[in-house]
């Protein structure tokens, strides 16, 4: 079957509209993960946050296996729910959480969109990696939170995807869908992630990390770091062209990076990328 003939500039306006009226519905957290995150950021204990979890079996199995994972496995091997947010601590155990949620948020009828969703999970995942690494060498940022960061920079296209798979199922063209998501997605993000209750720190991030010209001041934050990975990814997969005045912009000076060198260490980044699609199971 052919796509449909859509004007992307009408459609992204009609999206647009029924997004600020209320009438497309923003993801939620699931109650565990917002009970895992309020108790996280309450400075609840391991047991606390524990208990949580082991309300969810898929949860608390993957957060064993990740305790168990070469990264973070100590001397033996555990089974127990509280070991393992001990081991992780509470703010690797809220990303962990919130990333499966943002995993399990969509579920299309189209197979076009599917696998368009699964290719946003999976650059999120990378950019993830990526953001952690680069947080580890910055004193004013928190990996975890980094990571996060950059797990959720593309959120904001949920929405629009299941807009698209109400109205059109597989008769759209993915060209469409990746013009509507460029142009919807940054704003769209903010509106969830605030929605959310997280810190402004994460909620600048979708609309930030899109801004070439942005200068926070002297501080690295959230933005740059998701930024900075974001063009790493990018360059990667050969999705942009470098030019010598890339390493003037604002976060990438700020980062220290050169991108006539090689970013980051391409062993670090791949491990952490492995590790985190299994744990979310991407």
């Amino acid at each position: 079957m052919q796509a449909a003939q859509i004007d992307t500039n009408d459609l992204a306006t009609a999206l647009r509209e029924e997004i600020i009226a209320g009438h497309v519905r923003l993801p939620t957290l699931p109650d565990v993960a917002v009970r895992v995150k309020a108790a996280a950021e309450g400075g609840s204990s391991a047991g606390e946050i524990a208990a949580l979890v082991a309300q969810d079996i898929a949860l608390s199995g993957r957060l064993v296996q990740v305790a168990n994972s070469p990264l973070y496995r100590g001397r033996a091997e555990i089974d127990s729910i509280q070991v393992a947010v001990t081991r992780l601590g509470t703010r690797l155990v809220r990303a962990f959480v919130i990333g499966m949620a943002f995993r399990q948020m969509f579920d299309a009828s189209s197979a076009v969109l599917t696998k368009l969703f699964r290719d946003i999970c999976q650059d999120a995942v990378e950019i993830a990696a990526i953001c952690r690494v680069l947080a580890e060498t910055s004193p004013d940022t928190d990996p975890e939170e980094a990571m996060l960061g950059g797990l959720l920079h593309n959120i904001g296209a949920l929405p629009i995807l299941a807009r698209l798979d109400e109205a059109y199922g597989d008769d759209i063209d993915s060209h469409v869908v990746h013009e509507l998501v460029d142009e919807l997605a940054p704003e769209i993000g903010t509106r969830i992630l605030k929605s959310w209750g997280l810190s402004e720190a994460l909620v600048a991030v979708p609309e930030g990390c899109h801004a070439l010209e942005r200068d926070s001041g002297p501080r690295i934050d959230y933005v740059d770091i998701v930024f900075a990975a974001r063009l790493q990814y990018l360059f990667s997969e050969g999705l942009i062209n470098v030019t010598p005045e890339m390493s003037n912009l604002p976060a990438l000076k700020k980062l220290g990076i050169q991108f006539e060198t090689v970013v980051l260490e391409q062993v670090s980044t791949a491990v952490w990328a492995k590790q985190i699609h299994n744990t979310l199971d991407f």
